[in-house]
């Protein structure tokens, strides 16, 4: 009896993983592609100003828009696809192998309280908007959710806590792809109309974009150091997520409009976004390391360790930024309607400048170590 259940485990493993290749394998294939048509590129371009425009990223992303939007994708790449959000909490993990946990403790308390901050200036927003264009009560919560916090994860994790229609969600996250695929071209730009710091943008980003891979592409497109910044902020608001979704699910549990939500600690753990505690656990491990006086051998390889896996991470991000490009539709956005497509402009124009100030304004106290 145990060897037929084996059996079907690994058949059962077999077949997962054969769904998985042909997206997976579209996935490499245009992150590949990118990094040979940037060395392409590179190698016959002179000016200095049209170099730096040339970035994997923007390649990644265009290739796979292009892709996605062109040409009708069979539906069998569709589970592979999906592994794009894996390389993006991969590449989280890896990106704490170069932050010290000083350092961390040190961004973490400013970046945690700007984004308290951000979320409470969110979901007030987006509520007053919503109730005067008359939005469903559910859908304008989702919508506050995904703009405060990470976007369509939030929006996922918090629809059936809420007992949020269908309808209701799939409105909810076109909104926010629709404002994630335009802050790819809109906030670089403003960044770089206004000359901001590389590390001050990267947080700025990480504040204001939505979802975790188009606030980690923002901050990419702007730069590599933008980018750590922008995945390091980024990561302060997913951190929050299960916090801001257990109390909109006791707001509506006690007007009758959900569940009761019975353990708060096993509801909490579950919405808990996993990958975060993996990112301080290799802050930590590689902070343990480098106090430790090891041989010069030793040492050596602790460094080659570290060095290969800030290089991994770079390469998880390049397959995530593929990703977003393969995943975005611009068929689907359309379905938003003009309602909550208003409110969400209005909602991400207030935060954009409102979280620019707020970085503005704390530039001092954001320190340089990413």
């Amino acid at each position: 009896m145990a060897e037929i259940v084996e059996t079907r485990g690994a058949s059962a493993t077999f077949y997962t993983l054969l769904r998985l290749l042909p997206g997976l394998a579209l996935l490499l294939v245009v992150g590949l592609a990118a990094r040979v048509i940037e060395g392409a590129l590179l190698s016959v371009v002179e000016a200095a100003w049209l170099e730096a425009m040339i970035s994997n990223v923007i390649i990644a992303i265009v290739l796979g828009l292009l892709i996605n939007n062109l040409v009708r994708l069979p539906a069998i790449f569709e589970p592979g696809l999906a592994v794009y959000e894996f390389f993006l909490k991969i590449g989280v993990i890896f990106l704490g192998a170069r932050v010290l946990l000083s350092d961390l403790l040190q961004l973490g308390a400013i970046g945690l309280g700007m984004v308290v901050v951000e979320i409470s200036f969110s979901i007030v927003f987006v509520l007053f908007f919503a109730r005067l264009f008359k939005l469903p009560q559910k859908m304008a919560s989702l919508i506050s959710i995904g703009v405060g916090i990470c976007g369509v994860s939030a929006i996922i994790a918090a629809a059936p806590a809420i007992k949020a229609r269908r309808e209701e969600s799939s409105y909810a996250i076109a909104v926010i792809l629709v404002f994630g695929a335009g802050a790819l071209v809109v906030y670089p730009l403003v960044g770089h109309l206004l000359g901001m710091p590389e590390h001050l943008f990267g947080v700025w980003a990480g504040l204001a974009v939505d979802n975790t891979a188009e606030a980690v592409a923002t901050g990419a497109i702007f730069s590599d150091t933008a980018a750590r910044y922008a995945t390091f902020a980024k990561m302060c608001r997913n951190a929050l997520m299960a916090f801001v979704v257990l109390g909109f699910a006791v707001v509506y549990a006690r007007r009758g409009q959900a569940d009761t939500v019975g353990h708060k600690g096993s509801f909490l753990w579950q919405k808990f976004p996993k990958f975060v505690l993996g990112f301080v656990a290799m802050s930590v491990l590689f902070t343990l390391l480098s106090a430790i006086h090891f041989s010069p051998e030793m040492a050596s390889r602790v460094t080659s360790t570290q060095a290969s896996l800030k290089n991994l991470y770079k390469w998880a991000f390049l397959f995530t930024f593929a990703g977003v490009g393969l995943r975005t539709s611009f068929k689907e956005m359309a379905g938003a309607g003009w309602r909550p497509l208003v409110v969400g402009l209005a909602t991400e124009a207030a935060v954009a400048f409102f979280t620019i100030l707020m970085v503005l304004a704390a530039g001092s106290l954001i320190p340089q170590v990413l």
